[in-house]
């Protein structure tokens, strides 16, 4: 079966994706994507000069895919609070699918830490790009310091998926969730008519 230049290159961002991912961008050499992909050396350069290159569209890739599941499960949210705990919830459904390995963008900024490194650079835009949409819905619900709210919420977001990972266990991602709920609670102004 023949792709197009747009399938194959959807395909082994899917194959180095899953490689990248399963165990670590370092641990993963293009002769490897190249074999489990099933394309000719050509064929993968041809989409991607280098591994850097690969990498960085993995992450970028992955995250709007994330971004996508994020706004399609939040617009059913009745108001900004429940916006914020629809992506509480689905990062611990993630936590709980059997090789969860952590935050894949948390994951290349450790194995990337130069920070003018591509991929660690489109690591840390996705996260202030995450901490900002936060700070947006704190600030639709009235919290009076939607910035600092998003800012503590990030971290108990990160905080509980790294622990997650390194332990094996969904106990962070419970944690991570009354964490949360706690933080709206002090921040948020009571809804009228409520005691």
């Amino acid at each position: 079966m023949r792709r197009s230049a747009e399938e194959t290159r959807r395909h082994i961002l899917d194959v180095a994706g899953d490689l990248f991912y399963s165990r670590g961008v370092r641990a993963v050499g293009m002769d490897l994507v190249i074999g489990t992909a099933g394309v000719a050396n050509a064929t993968l350069y041809r989409q991607f000069a280098n591994k850097d290159e690969l990498v960085t569209a993995y992450l970028v890739n992955r995250n709007e895919h994330w971004w996508q599941q994020l706004r399609e499960a939040a617009a059913a949210a009745p108001d900004p609070r429940a916006r914020i705990e629809v992506l509480f919830d689905l990062t611990r459904r993630d936590m709980a699918t059997p090789g969860y390995r952590g935050c894949a963008t948390l994951n290349i900024t450790s194995e990337f830490p130069d920070a003018d490194h591509p991929a660690h650079a489109a690591a840390v835009a996705h996260k202030t790009e995450v901490q900002t949409w936060l700070g947006e819905q704190l600030r639709e619900a009235g919290d009076a310091d939607p910035d600092d709210t998003a800012g503590k919420l990030l971290v108990i977001l990160d905080g509980a998926q790294v622990l997650a990972a390194a332990m094996a266990t969904t106990t962070p991602g419970d944690h991570m969730i009354q964490l949360a709920e706690q933080l709206l609670d002090a921040r948020l102004p009571r809804a009228s008519g409520t005691g």
